[in-house]
């Protein structure tokens, strides 16, 4: 699946450097036919991408209530005592961490952006500011000891050399901790049209098989898995040292029948999923085309990755003034490669444009929830996906 070139979607500009023209990248997905791996063929170097990575975990909508289950669920599911070690690897500005803290574990988190490991440090959540490295885990044995549990959240799809990343892990694994992973999860994503999951950072898009197949080649078994909800579908694995003495439950064979069932290790289905997604697109062209030759004007609400992947590859900036964001790092900011300024959603209901295209459309229900005021004024707001959909109101 070809998508737009896009430069690295989560690169927005201060305003002294909203001159400089951004190199574009091509974003393509592949899929191997032997192991069914999908994953990007063309590999920026992560440390472009992360030295002054600004994506915050905690303004994510909803993500902190999930920490929170997601936390206790795995306690109380696993059996974790009281005060073990519990490793959180590309923690962020430590959401998980704190999620674990609060039901009484030990927390570490290991980010190699350095504003936010400093954010996480502030807020008494202890934070190394490195990428997972062989001298970061000897540095974790030292002074912390093998940890009982170790969680990836939406990160793990970001790693380049998953195979090395996965075999650390395994090293700073108590015998009987567990290796928790939770990633976007395409089969689910694929159903609502969700494609802008899909850009630089994200490496690799796991199904159950492909997990499955990673950690045994890294001494570790799968022993659960589960869908949850964020990130338009997510997955969630659960694996142990080989010599673990936890049983596999049912959920692992169950997903993986699915999978097959679904077609997810085949072509076919991705190159089906990209016709479907150039409909749409050419739905969304025609609609905006006709709005603009009315003399509409239109805005984008939503500055983060996804947001840029899916205004290069559905030709969206054209048309739209600006961008608003509920993210404060993002505000006087100016969006990677077209430059549109950002602004707090505050200045919709001083500007007042005619309609809003809904880039963060995974969060319809909040936003309009949250701004039904700009919908009783009479903007308009377009969702582009799962399909096109004009709102004008929440009756």
């Amino acid at each position: 699946m070809r998508l737009a070139d896009t430069p690295l979607e989560d690169q927005f500009l201060k305003e002294e450097f909203k001159h400089v023209e951004q190199t574009l990248f091509p974003l393509e997905l592949a899929i191997c036919t032997d192991c069914h791996y999908l994953h990007l063929p063309y590999i920026v170097n992560p440390e472009a991408s992360y030295a002054d990575y600004v994506y915050v975990s905690g303004v994510t909508v909803g993500l902190r209530d999930h920490y929170n289950d997601y936390a206790k669920q795995i306690i109380k599911d696993f059996d974790i005592a009281d005060n073990s070690l519990v490793i959180d690897l590309g923690s962020n500005d430590g959401s998980m961490l704190a999620s674990f803290k609060h039901v009484g574990m030990r927390v570490l988190g290991v980010e190699p952006a350095k504003a936010i490991a400093e954010l996480a440090n502030t807020n008494e959540l202890p934070t190394i500011n490195d990428f997972f490295t062989d001298e970061v885990v000897e540095k974790i044995l030292d002074e912390y000891g093998h940890a009982k549990v170790v969680t990836a959240n939406y990160m793990y799809a970001n790693i380049d050399d998953v195979l090395s990343f996965t075999r650390l892990v395994e090293k700073v694994l108590d015998k009987d901790g567990i290796f928790v992973v939770q990633t976007g999860y395409h089969p689910e994503q694929m159903k609502i049209n969700m494609f802008d999951y899909i850009y630089h950072e994200h490496f690799s898009y796991f199904t159950t098989e492909v997990l499955d197949k990673i950690f045994q080649s890294c001494g570790l078994n799968l022993i659960h898995a589960e869908k949850n909800r964020p990130k338009g579908g997510s997955l969630r694995v659960v694996s142990q040292l080989e010599q673990g003495t936890r049983a596999k439950d049912t959920s692992v064979d169950n997903i993986l029948e699915e999978e097959r069932k679904n077609g997810m290790n085949q072509a076919q289905t991705y190159i089906d999923f990209a016709e479907q997604i150039r409909i749409i697109k050419n739905q969304i062209l025609k609609e905006l085309q006709e709005l603009k030759n009315k003399g509409k004007r239109i805005v984008g609400l939503g500055a983060s990755h996804s947001t840029t992947t899916l205004t290069y590859h559905f030709e969206l900036a054209p048309f739209m003034e600006y961008l608003v964001d509920d993210n404060q790092l993002k505000y006087g900011s100016y969006s990677p490669g077209h430059h549109l300024p950002v602004y707090p959603s505050d200045k919709l209901y001083e500007d007042k444009p005619d309609y809003v295209i809904l880039l963060a459309w995974q969060h319809t229900d909040s936003i309009l929830n949250r701004h039904k005021a700009i919908l009783d004024s009479g903007i308009k707001f377009i969702v582009p996906l799962p399909e096109l959909k004009i709102i004008n109101s929440l009756d």
